[in-house]
Protein backbone atom coordinates (compact mmCIF):
# COMPACT_ATOMS: atom_id res chain seq x y z
CA UNK A 1 0.00 0.00 0.00
CA UNK A 2 1.34 3.55 -1.22
CA UNK A 3 2.29 5.77 2.49
CA UNK A 4 2.72 9.23 2.74
CA UNK A 5 6.71 7.94 3.20
CA UNK A 6 6.88 5.55 0.36
CA UNK A 7 8.55 6.01 -2.72
CA UNK A 8 5.30 5.90 -4.79
CA UNK A 9 3.55 8.50 -2.30
CA UNK A 10 6.54 11.00 -3.27
CA UNK A 11 6.70 10.29 -6.73
CA UNK A 12 3.51 11.41 -7.03
CA UNK A 13 4.28 14.55 -4.89
CA UNK A 14 6.94 15.72 -7.03
CA UNK A 15 5.07 14.69 -10.43
CA UNK A 16 2.15 16.66 -9.52
CA UNK A 17 3.97 20.54 -8.71
CA UNK A 18 6.67 22.12 -11.03
CA UNK A 19 8.80 22.05 -7.76
CA UNK A 20 7.55 20.81 -3.96
CA UNK A 21 10.76 22.82 -2.28
CA UNK A 22 12.06 26.19 -3.27
CA UNK A 23 14.70 27.07 -6.40
CA UNK A 24 16.89 28.14 -4.11
CA UNK A 25 19.45 26.39 -1.35
CA UNK A 26 19.01 26.02 2.62
CA UNK A 27 20.00 29.82 3.92
CA UNK A 28 22.21 27.42 6.94
CA UNK A 29 23.63 25.37 3.93
CA UNK A 30 24.88 28.87 2.08
CA UNK A 31 25.66 30.14 5.87
CA UNK A 32 27.91 27.61 7.29
CA UNK A 33 29.44 25.86 3.96
CA UNK A 34 30.09 28.74 1.50
CA UNK A 35 33.36 28.90 3.02
CA UNK A 36 34.62 25.11 1.75
CA UNK A 37 36.93 24.84 -0.80
CA UNK A 38 35.17 22.97 -3.93
CA UNK A 39 35.33 18.91 -4.06
CA UNK A 40 33.05 16.40 -4.03
CA UNK A 41 29.42 16.81 -2.45
CA UNK A 42 26.19 13.86 -1.57
CA UNK A 43 22.84 15.32 -0.82
CA UNK A 44 21.04 12.67 1.21
CA UNK A 45 17.28 13.10 0.60
CA UNK A 46 18.03 15.71 -1.76
CA UNK A 47 14.35 15.60 -3.21
CA UNK A 48 14.78 18.19 -6.40
CA UNK A 49 18.40 18.79 -5.72
CA UNK A 50 18.14 22.94 -4.97
CA UNK A 51 21.49 22.55 -2.64
CA UNK A 52 23.61 20.12 -4.54
CA UNK A 53 22.52 22.31 -7.75
CA UNK A 54 24.19 25.42 -5.38
CA UNK A 55 27.17 23.43 -4.64
CA UNK A 56 27.72 22.41 -8.78
CA UNK A 57 27.28 25.97 -9.98
CA UNK A 58 29.84 26.59 -7.42
CA UNK A 59 32.39 24.00 -9.11
CA UNK A 60 31.23 21.06 -6.65
CA UNK A 61 31.30 17.12 -8.13
CA UNK A 62 27.94 16.39 -6.74
CA UNK A 63 25.43 13.56 -6.10
CA UNK A 64 21.70 14.21 -5.39
CA UNK A 65 20.51 10.81 -4.06
CA UNK A 66 16.90 10.58 -3.20
CA UNK A 67 14.35 7.85 -2.89
CA UNK A 68 11.93 9.36 -5.42
CA UNK A 69 12.89 8.38 -8.52
CA UNK A 70 10.66 11.29 -10.28
CA UNK A 71 12.24 13.64 -7.95
CA UNK A 72 15.95 12.21 -8.93
CA UNK A 73 14.86 13.04 -13.26
CA UNK A 74 13.82 16.77 -11.85
CA UNK A 75 17.25 17.48 -10.56
CA UNK A 76 18.74 15.90 -13.58
CA UNK A 77 16.38 18.17 -16.08
CA UNK A 78 17.35 21.06 -13.94
CA UNK A 79 21.18 20.20 -14.24
CA UNK A 80 20.99 19.94 -18.14
CA UNK A 81 19.18 23.35 -18.45
CA UNK A 82 21.26 25.11 -15.79
CA UNK A 83 24.51 23.76 -18.00
CA UNK A 84 25.87 21.68 -14.63
CA UNK A 85 25.34 18.03 -16.40
CA UNK A 86 29.15 17.32 -16.14
CA UNK A 87 29.05 17.86 -12.36
CA UNK A 88 26.14 16.18 -11.49
CA UNK A 89 25.09 12.80 -10.47
CA UNK A 90 21.73 11.61 -9.84
CA UNK A 91 20.85 8.39 -7.50
CA UNK A 92 17.36 6.96 -6.61
CA UNK A 93 18.31 5.24 -3.41
CA UNK A 94 16.75 5.28 0.53
CA UNK A 95 19.15 7.42 2.41
CA UNK A 96 19.35 4.66 5.18
CA UNK A 97 21.21 2.27 2.20
CA UNK A 98 24.55 2.31 2.39
CA UNK A 99 25.12 1.90 -0.94
CA UNK A 100 23.05 5.65 -1.87
CA UNK A 101 26.32 7.23 -2.72
CA UNK A 102 28.11 5.74 -6.06
CA UNK A 103 30.90 8.36 -5.70
CA UNK A 104 32.26 8.30 -2.57
CA UNK A 105 34.39 8.76 -1.02
CA UNK A 106 33.33 12.80 -0.94
CA UNK A 107 34.46 16.09 0.90
CA UNK A 108 30.72 17.03 2.13
CA UNK A 109 27.71 15.07 2.97
CA UNK A 110 24.52 16.75 3.46
CA UNK A 111 21.03 16.18 4.78
CA UNK A 112 18.58 18.98 4.77
CA UNK A 113 15.44 18.13 6.13
CA UNK A 114 15.19 14.55 5.74
CA UNK A 115 12.41 14.07 8.48
CA UNK A 116 11.90 10.19 9.35
CA UNK A 117 11.91 8.02 12.45
CA UNK A 118 14.88 8.34 15.27
CA UNK A 119 16.40 5.02 14.28
CA UNK A 120 16.14 5.58 10.42
CA UNK A 121 18.00 9.29 10.80
CA UNK A 122 20.46 7.40 12.75
CA UNK A 123 21.04 4.53 9.52
CA UNK A 124 21.10 7.88 7.33
CA UNK A 125 23.76 9.46 9.21
CA UNK A 126 25.72 6.46 9.20
CA UNK A 127 25.45 6.77 5.70
CA UNK A 128 26.54 9.91 4.95
CA UNK A 129 29.35 9.01 7.29
CA UNK A 130 30.63 6.09 5.38
CA UNK A 131 30.64 8.16 2.15
CA UNK A 132 32.62 10.81 3.27
CA UNK A 133 36.76 10.78 3.38
CA UNK A 134 38.67 11.02 6.04
CA UNK A 135 38.59 14.46 7.68
CA UNK A 136 34.63 15.18 5.67
CA UNK A 137 32.11 17.17 6.80
CA UNK A 138 29.08 16.07 7.84
CA UNK A 139 26.19 18.83 7.77
CA UNK A 140 22.53 18.68 8.74
CA UNK A 141 19.84 20.50 9.12
CA UNK A 142 16.11 19.35 9.90
CA UNK A 143 12.72 20.85 11.63
CA UNK A 144 13.62 20.58 15.42
CA UNK A 145 11.53 19.08 18.39
CA UNK A 146 10.78 22.46 19.71
CA UNK A 147 9.06 23.39 16.76
CA UNK A 148 6.22 21.43 17.35
CA UNK A 149 5.17 23.78 20.34
CA UNK A 150 7.05 27.16 19.45
CA UNK A 151 7.68 27.21 15.79
CA UNK A 152 5.60 26.71 12.34
CA UNK A 153 5.65 23.94 9.27
CA UNK A 154 7.10 20.72 9.66
CA UNK A 155 5.96 17.20 10.46
CA UNK A 156 3.44 17.42 13.27
CA UNK A 157 4.87 14.01 14.62
CA UNK A 158 7.70 14.07 17.58
CA UNK A 159 9.45 10.68 16.44
CA UNK A 160 10.17 12.93 12.56
CA UNK A 161 11.52 16.05 14.19
CA UNK A 162 14.79 14.67 16.21
CA UNK A 163 16.37 16.21 19.11
CA UNK A 164 19.76 17.86 19.67
CA UNK A 165 20.39 14.56 22.21
CA UNK A 166 19.35 12.05 19.71
CA UNK A 167 21.49 13.43 17.02
CA UNK A 168 24.52 14.01 19.38
CA UNK A 169 24.14 10.47 20.26
CA UNK A 170 23.96 9.02 16.25
CA UNK A 171 27.52 10.93 15.88
CA UNK A 172 28.81 10.04 18.94
CA UNK A 173 28.44 6.37 18.02
CA UNK A 174 30.23 6.80 14.40
CA UNK A 175 33.06 8.26 15.77
CA UNK A 176 32.21 11.79 14.70
CA UNK A 177 33.44 14.77 15.95
CA UNK A 178 30.79 17.00 16.45
CA UNK A 179 31.30 20.91 16.10
CA UNK A 180 28.32 22.53 15.87
CA UNK A 181 25.33 21.24 17.25
CA UNK A 182 22.47 24.09 17.72
CA UNK A 183 18.95 25.20 17.41
CA UNK A 184 18.15 28.51 14.90
CA UNK A 185 15.57 30.51 14.19
CA UNK A 186 14.53 30.86 10.67
CA UNK A 187 11.69 33.09 9.69
CA UNK A 188 9.35 32.91 6.17
CA UNK A 189 6.12 33.78 5.00
CA UNK A 190 3.40 31.53 4.18
CA UNK A 191 -0.15 32.85 3.82
CA UNK A 192 0.68 36.31 3.94
CA UNK A 193 2.57 36.21 7.38
CA UNK A 194 5.82 36.08 8.47
CA UNK A 195 6.39 32.73 10.43
CA UNK A 196 9.23 31.29 12.39
CA UNK A 197 10.24 27.77 12.29
CA UNK A 198 12.98 26.42 15.03
CA UNK A 199 15.68 24.15 13.51
CA UNK A 200 18.51 22.15 14.82
CA UNK A 201 21.87 22.66 12.98
CA UNK A 202 24.50 20.15 13.12
CA UNK A 203 28.21 20.08 11.59
CA UNK A 204 30.75 17.09 12.33
CA UNK A 205 33.46 15.72 10.56
CA UNK A 206 34.95 12.22 10.42
CA UNK A 207 38.64 11.71 12.20
CA UNK A 208 41.20 13.06 9.73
Amino acid sequence: MTTRNSPEAWDKRYAEAELVWSQEPNEFVVEYLSELPAGKMLDLGGGEGRNALWFASRGWHVENSDFSAVAVEKFLKRAEHEGLTDFCTGTAVDATNPESCVTKPVDLAVMAYLQIPSADLAAAIATAAQSLRSGGTLFGVWHARENLEHGFGGPPSPELNPTQEELLAACDALGLIVHTLTLRDRFFVSGGEERKAIDVVLMATTAA
